[in-house]
């Protein structure tokens, strides 16, 4: 008899588990499960832990048309950042232009607010223990106002070609300096680069490098990345400002093409060349699966 009770208490108890769900689930520990108390309100990021962080550097160094324009708009802001970045997940936005890297300042760093519904997320939902369902939606409205504000001025800067293009300087301080919060102390991180890929500087400079014949207007072939590391002053600049916490971090690309710069059949060998300059920097990249390519409608140029 006492056993045949004690197994309908293991039913009973079972039962509860199932039906009951368990709001923590999947969720990593420190995970703001009641966000008033736990949140940080100037930029909606968790107090007690890092979750993960998505940077994005975008290039302002060459013109970019206003259809080039309205195809970035869909892919770094609006709706895309909600359903592509889980809860609580930081959002940085820099520009890569004139300004030194050293000197360049964040344009937006907040953490994406969870919406209050249920989605792909865990810990996207409210918690009816100790959040209210309306003043998490407000919230979200709140995080998605900063970020719709920082939209509608982020390109007026687009219609200008810049002296020199330092995009792996901008690389390698993003990784290195602690102002800009992106070290190896997140668990997940990923850097979103949207360029041309074409490196402008008097120590290394793609527009001259990548040509097949030196009287060539613009840019056509680049030569392997092992040939510009048998240049020593390169290679022993890359060894310098080699990143050097890079095992948690993704790097996708999306690849501008401008053409009134380059040929249009550089890419072909532009974008190995970079894939094998991150290689060389212990940062894996899929040209296949990390890199997006911007629809190229001409066939000469």
């Amino acid at each position: 008899m006492l056993q045949k009770l004690r197994n309908i208490f293991l039913l009973l108890v079972l039962s509860i588990i199932l039906i009951v769900p368990v709001k923590s689930e999947d969720l990593p520990d420190g995970f703001p499960l009641c966000w008033m108390d736990e949140i940080n309100n100037e930029n909606f990021c968790p107090i007690n832990i890092n979750l993960g962080h998505k940077l994005f550097l975008v290039d302002f160094t060459s013109r970019w048309e206003p259809k080039q324009v309205d195809w970035i708009k869909g892919r770094i802001f609006g709706n895309t950042i909600t359903r592509n970045t889980p809860p609580y997940h930081k959002i940085t936005y820099i520009k890569l232009d004139d300004t030194a890297p050293e000197s360049q300042k964040v344009v937006y760093s907040k953490c994406r607010f969870k919406t209050g519904n249920k989605s792909k997320y865990p810990g996207e939902e409210f918690n009816d223990d100790c959040e209210s369902e309306a003043i998490v939606k407000q919230a979200y409205q709140a995080w998605q106002t900063t970020l719709k504000k920082v939209e509608k001025t982020f390109f007026d800067s687009h219609i200008k070609d810049a002296k020199q293009s330092l995009i792996i300087e901008y690389i390698a301080n993003i990784l290195r300096e602690p102002k800009i919060d992106f070290m190896g102390d997140y668990p997940e991180r990923k850097l979103i680069i949207v360029s041309d890929l074409m490196q402008s500087s008097d120590r290394i400079n793609f527009y001259r490098f990548c040509r097949s014949v030196v009287t060539l207007k613009k840019p056509d072939v680049c030569p392997s990345f092992e040939k510009l590391l048998k240049k020593k002053n390169v290679k022993h600049y890359l060894d310098t400002i080699k990143p050097k916490n890079v095992q948690n971090l993704k790097v996708e690309i999306i690849f501008m093409n401008h053409s009134y710069q380059t040929k249009c059949k550089l890419g072909k060998t532009l974008i190995p060349l970079w894939v094998d300059l991150f290689k060389y920097w212990d940062i894996n990249i899929d040209p296949v699966d990390d890199i997006t390519y911007e629809l190229d409608t001409k066939d000469t140029c």
